[in-house]
């Protein structure tokens, strides 16, 4: 199989926020919603930066028009709050589908998680939201599915040869070296 890299990295450029600000949008979002007076001392504290960091990161912020700064109070305007929204409603079903469905461990499903759920599009994370809540579902074909996937251990046809049970065997005696 041959895969078309050099087309599709570019686009990771162009993200419309970084990591760095999806952790500040989502702790802004976060104190939003017990109190509506937030300070950037507040978000320093809790992120465990300098407030000078955090200043730099807010007038990034401003300049995008994802965050407002009044009388050093910040809030979130409507369409920032929407977006927010979506990152947390995409990083909730990617816990999901890593705990329930592939059964890894919680604090690396939230880990993994936060490193991809900026990165998805909203195509893929309503996809996957909807694959979800279909696993989740009570119908017996799917509880079945789960049971046989819960059992399963990948095993390829020789013959098929795409690599992918020769780099999992791989991971799997590393993992055992440790």
């Amino acid at each position: 199989m041959e895969f078309q890299f050099g087309q599709y990295w570019k686009e990771y450029s162009e993200n419309e926020l970084s990591h760095s600000e999806t952790h500040y949008l989502l702790t802004i979002y976060s104190f939003l919603q017990k109190s509506d007076q937030l300070r950037a001392s507040t978000i320093a504290k809790e992120l465990g930066v300098s407030r000078n960091a955090v200043h730099l990161q807010l007038k990034k912020l401003s300049e995008k028009k994802l965050v407002k700064i009044k009388d050093n109070f910040i809030s979130l305007p409507k369409h920032s709050i929407v977006l927010v929204e979506k990152i947390a409603n995409k990083r909730q079903t990617m816990i999901v589908l890593l705990t329930e469905v592939l059964g890894l461990p919680e604090h690396i499903a939230v880990t993994d998680s936060c490193k991809i759920e900026h990165l998805l599009s909203d195509e893929t994370g309503e996809s996957l939201l909807k694959f979800v809540q279909f696993l989740r579902s009570d119908r017996k074909v799917v509880l079945q599915f789960l049971k046989e996937f819960q059992k399963y251990y990948l095993q390829c046809d020789p013959e098929i040869g795409c690599g992918l049970c020769e780099n999992i065997h791989s991971m799997e005696k590393g993992n055992e070296d440790d």
